[in-house]
């Protein structure tokens, strides 16, 4: 199945992002102390969640990929499905393509997450990690989002709360399955056109913010 495609009117790279900064990050990104202690273990929290809700997805994409750990993870928790990651940082896919094994993952793509080059329904799995925080709003990329999922597919979306300008702690919550989950996210992935199916907090790493892990269905 060709999953790319043209969406019409969506501009490749909105102003304003700082793509220099991870393009300069992307040599030392899997150095980090944060990788083993943070990423990794967020990565299977994001893939245990995917693996109970879709078991066998035929495509999954993975939005802000950075250097494609999670999707090399998911190489062997899926290895029936086509995976795709995408990022903004040409920097940080050139890391991807470099330490990913062939057969790990089917494509690396550069895209905005508010311009995602795919057709319509293309991925019964969509995660996102870590990464919604550097949206500078969340509206639009969970619109591009809900596009390329499928009918009644699955989005998991692992958030760092109360760090985007857009999601300021204290600034209201939405509780679902007894989890608080910030207004400035919940209410425009409700918006956008999901329902959230499962929330859990993932606290394991007193370095980095309390992230929200959640499940959401297209409807």
């Amino acid at each position: 199945m060709d999953l790319t495609g043209d969406p019409a009117g969506r501009d490749e790279q909105p102003e304003g992002r700082d793509v220099a900064r991870f393009d300069a990050w992307a040599p030392a990104y899997e150095a980090s102390a944060l990788q083993d202690v943070f990423y990794a273990r967020l990565h299977h929290r994001v893939l245990r969640s995917a693996s109970r809700a879709a078991p066998e997805p035929n495509r999954m994409v993975d939005v802000g990929c950075g250097t494609g750990r999670l999707l090399r993870t998911a190489a062997a928790e899926f290895p029936d499905t086509q995976l795709v990651g995408v990022d903004i940082s040409a920097g940080m896919l050139a890391q991807a393509q470099a330490i990913t094994e062939p057969g790990e993952c089917d494509a690396f793509v550069r895209a905005d997450s508010t311009a995602l080059p795919f057709v319509d329904a293309a991925f019964d799995v969509v995660t996102c990690t870590a990464c919604s925080h550097h949206w500078p709003a969340p509206g639009a990329a969970l619109a591009e989002v809900r596009r390329v999922t499928a009918r009644d597919g699955l989005l998991v979306l692992a958030h760092l709360q109360g760090v985007a300008q857009w999601d300021p702690a204290g600034a209201g919550h939405v509780r679902r399955r007894g989890v608080r989950i910030s207004a400035g996210l919940a209410v425009p992935l409700l918006d956008s056109g999901f329902r959230i199916t499962d929330a859990a907090l993932f606290a394991e790493c007193p370095l980095m913010p309390v992230t929200v892990v959640l499940s959401a269905r297209r409807r």
